[in-house]
């Protein structure tokens, strides 16, 4: 997993928004579309939306995730302001996705540098913790057990 920031609108024309800045978007939905390719009959989306990758450290490797997070919103602050007060944009989120530990006390420290640039740029912060299978952690994980 990653750090995204995640902007959407039940209004929004995310096609606008996207021809506004500079930034490379991860994924992109429109309100109405199938929420799945593989089920065109399910569920739709009920926003348009884009996702931008802050970081792909994986969910095991917090602090750097909150690093390269860090430099993203220093580097695009200015843009990312710019989506945050774009017209019809309803949320703007930066979602960080965390392994959640197998410990008696899960917290998870974020600095004051990023809390700054967080602030600043206007977005929200969101801990995302998610249960890994053996499978997930090693894919993580060097031979020695190391993250990579």
């Amino acid at each position: 997993m990653s750090c995204i920031l995640r902007v959407s609108g039940g209004q929004l024309d995310v096609d606008a928004l996207l021809a506004s800045v500079r930034l490379t978007p991860d994924h992109v939905w429109h309100r109405g579309e199938p929420r799945f390719r593989s089920k065109p009959n399910g569920k739709c989306h009920e926003s348009s939306g884009v996702t931008f990758l802050a970081s792909d450290a994986g969910f095991g490797d917090f602090d750097m995730q909150v690093e390269e997070a860090t430099k993203f919103l220093e580097d695009h602050g200015t843009q990312i302001a710019g989506i945050v007060t774009f017209k019809d944009v309803e949320a703007a989120t930066l979602d960080f996705g965390i392994e959640l530990r197998d410990v008696m006390i899960h917290s998870d420290v974020l600095a004051p540098r990023f809390l700054r640039a967080a602030a600043l740029a206007g977005v929200a912060v969101e801990l995302s913790h998610y249960l890994c299978n053996d499978e997930e952690k090693s894919s993580e994980q060097g031979a020695d057990g190391s993250p990579h």
